[in-house]
């Protein structure tokens, strides 16, 4: 049992410990005499008593009780071993080894290279983790263009005006899809509809999509997964100053700066600034509107990592951003036509700050426990036009969140527990009508954890119990189970329940696009679906090449739903609580196989089968949603790693149609299918990096894009039946450029 204790605190990295066990212990640390880095399962034994200790990713040791006048031998592969002899003074005082290798490899070359997108084969719940180098696969200027190689999560735009796109997992909208930004809930409410556009590509360190249901630790949101945005951190690994300069055919500009920097002995820095703009109105389809709106944003990120003496550590950050949008008509001047029938046009302008912290006290030799406590605070605001309509908004938000994690006798028993508190203030303008909401939901969370090194089988158990001020008690439990059958053979399942405030007017913001009026049929009720989901996931070697399979299948059954129905009225728009069923079936298959070194190939198959019931219709499947998508992507890595290529083809089937404004038919319009294709060349050099691409290759647009686009402001106008690409061929080109630290600042303080 011991042995299975260490071996499973070497696989599981625990972040923030607390709470030391009161017994005097010898504690240390094993770490490389050269770069004093921590050595991962190092062999640490007592002479005098055979014990011996696997160090975990940290390269601990820790012994209890053990009296003084003892000696301690490390060894690793590949290294001298050291002999350490302690006094009868030394209990419980901290050791540190340093170990010298021994060996060196003048001739002997491994080669092989980290996938960019990873699945663990140990970890309960399924996590697909787009890394760095999956992000580079495409120009992947802020977080929607991350998506366009994987599989899994569908960016679109929301309509033909407002620039605004929203994510789609399980076949659903993204907002039943919860956003984390390193654990942390972000992205709610107002800023769902622009919020994919105020991440920057170069901020991101990586992306994990979980699909179904999410730990009940990040609340009871999530309905058909959780993507978590892990940015870049204030450590000096990182370079001391990283640029990114982007530029296209149609006039969009970005520059991305990164600055790292140690403040003190404990304290790294790190300022990100982004800068990005379009002003070019074109139209390419030559219907009087720009295809896309004009733009500029301005986004501040500032972060702080400390650590101080190993025993108190966290982080603090502060994200400021301004954008200003405007579109509509190629002719329309805001200063002349805002708020005129002349020429039709849009403007938004959001303003943005937020805050948070994250902080925990440090305690080496008890690994299996952590304590933490997690706050944030966001300010949204938002002004906005849409031809003669006009929405402003204001929602203030506050998240706590004090969570502890530990043992039950071994660590193959683990739980998590803790208290969160959540916190929205919403002033909503539609028009001459005002809105205002409060949302107090205090909540408390318990979460087990079964799994260990040699048994197949793992298991999540959670539960939480919240306090909603306006619908009451709300109960949200969440099962995860994990088999293999062999080390490359896993089968995962999911079940668990979310709920969800809904937002009229922020989840459909591009629905102000259209002359139809939004009719609110009745007072809204919390959002309630369950989701359960199967994962199969295969690894296997053909011929010395790694390759792997897998298979998803999905359920999301909604017990309500807040509907907004485009489909029962050719003038209206309306939203009501779901009437009969609705449900989600997603099925997904991807095979990934790497045939020659640094040549990987990615082929998937998705189908979507959402149906729901309105006024008008039973059963009708879910609008601009195409039912069947391929997906097929080859890279390639040169050996010394000076060249990467890309390209990625996509084939999306036809999707059922809003019904058109002011339209007499009662049938129900179809899209056609499409292909597009995207591709890009980087070179890389000593500290500089190239990258030219283009995206939609084969140039095929929508046409009619806008319906009724001669007469605005008259019946029949709507800029809503947005099915396929707005722009044509889009050729891109961009710099990365890495300035490292002098000689003397490479070393980190914090080890």
């Amino acid at each position: 049992m011991k042995f299975r204790l260490l071996i499973l605190l070497a696989v599981f990295p625990w972040p923030i410990t607390v709470f030391a066990q009161q017994a005097q212990n010898i504690n240390g640390k094993v770490l490389d005499a050269n770069n004093a880095q921590p050595l991962i399962g190092a062999v640490v034994r007592v002479l005098e008593t055979d014990s011996v200790y696997i160090t975990p990713a940290d390269g601990t040791f820790r012994f209890a009780e053990l009296p003084g006048g003892m000696t301690l031998v490390a060894s690793y592969v590949g290294y001298k071993s050291d002999t350490v002899r302690l006094s009868f003074g030394d209990a419980g005082k901290f050791v540190t080894i340093r170990l010298q290798s021994s060996i060196e490899l003048a001739e002997a070359q491994v080669e092989g290279r980290r996938q960019t997108t990873e699945i663990s084969t140990l970890q309960t719940r399924g996590i697909e983790t787009l890394n760095e180098g999956e992000l580079l696969k495409a120009a992947c200027c802020n977080l929607s263009e991350s998506f366009e190689t994987n599989p899994s999560v569908d960016v679109n735009y929301t309509d033909a005006l407002t620039g605004a796109r929203e994510i789609q997992l399980l076949g659903l909208s993204g907002i039943y899809t919860q956003m984390l930004g390193e654990a942390i809930p972000t992205l709610r409410g107002m800023a769902a509809p622009f919020g994919l556009l105020f991440i920057p590509g170069p901020w991101m360190e990586s992306i994990q999509i979980s699909k179904g249901a999410g730990s009940v630790a990040n609340g009871y949101e999530a309905m058909t997964g959780q993507i978590n945005i892990e940015y870049k951190k204030p450590l000096l690994k990182q370079p001391l100053m990283h640029i990114n300069l982007y530029g296209d055919a149609f006039g969009r500009g970005e520059i991305n700066t990164i600055y790292t920097m140690p403040l003190k002995r404990s304290w790294n820095y790190m300022a990100m600034v982004h800068a990005s703009g379009m002003q070019t109105k074109w139209d390419d389809n030559n219907d009087g509107f720009m295809d896309m709106p004009a733009y500029s944003q301005l986004n501040v990120y500032n972060r702080f990592h400390f650590n101080k003496n190993n025993k108190w550590e966290g982080q603090l950050g502060v994200k400021a951003l301004v954008e200003e949008r405007q579109g509509g008509q190629v002719q329309f001047d805001p200063e002349i036509d805002k708020g005129r029938n002349t020429f039709y046009g849009i403007g938004i302008t959001t303003r943005r700050i937020e805050a948070y912290a994250k902080t925990g006290l440090l305690f080496p030799e008890a690994p299996f426990k952590s304590a933490g406590i997690q706050v944030s605070a966001t300010l949204h605001d938002q002004q906005s036009y849409f031809g003669l309509n006009n929405y402003d908004g204001t929602q203030g938000s506050l998240y706590a969140n004090l969570l502890y994690m530990s043992i039950i006798t071994y660590t193959d028993h683990k739980f998590k527990t803790g208290v969160d508190f959540k916190y929205d203030h919403w002033d909503e303008t539609v028009n001459d009508s005002g809105f205002s909401r409060e949302e107090i939901v205090p909540g408390a969370y318990f979460e087990y954890n079964y799994g260990c090194e040699s048994n197949p089988f793992g298991a999540i158990a959670g539960v939480r119990f919240d306090y909603h001020n306006l619908f009451g008690v709300l109960f949200t439990p969440r099962l995860h189970l994990k088999y293999n059958f062999t080390d490359e053979l896993i089968l995962r399942a999911s079940a668990g329940r979310g709920y969800r405030y809904p937002n009229t007017y922020a989840d459909n913001i591009g629905l102000f696009t259209s002359s139809k009026r939004l009719v609110v049929l009745e007072e809204q009720r919390l959002e309630d679906a369950w989701n359960g989901g199967l994962n199969f996931t295969s690894r296997f070697l053909i011929r010395g090449r790694e390759g792997s399979v897998m298979l998803d299948a999905f359920r999301t059954l909604f017990n309500n739903q807040w509907l907004s129905d485009q489909f029962s009225s050719p003038d209206s728009i309306f939203y009501y609580n779901l009437k009969g069923r609705s449900s989600a079936n997603s099925f997904q298959l991807t095979v990934t196989f790497e045939p020659l070194l640094g040549f990987v190939l990615k082929s998937a198959w998705r189908m979507d089968d959402v149906k729901t019931d309105y006024l008008a219709f039973e059963g009708l499947a879910k609008p601009l949603l195409a039912r069947q998508k391929l997906l097929f992507n080859a890279a390639y890595t040169s050996r010394s790693e000076a060249w990467r290529a890309d390209a990625t083809l996509q084939w999306e089937g036809p999707k059922n149609l809003p019904v058109e404004a002011g339209s007499q038919s009662s049938e129900i319009d179809r899209s056609p299918d499409f292909y597009t294709v995207m591709a890009q060349v980087t070179r890389v050099f000593r500290i500089w990096e190239v990258y030219v691409g283009a995206e939609n290759l084969l140039g095929f647009t929508q046409r009619n894009v806008i319906l009724g686009s001669e007469q605005p402001f008259a019946e029949g106008f709507d800029a809503n039946r947005i099915w396929g690409p707005v722009m044509g061929r889009r050729i891109y080109a961009g710099i990365r450029l890495n300035i490292s630290a002098p000689e003397k600042n490479k070393s980190n303080p914090t080890n």
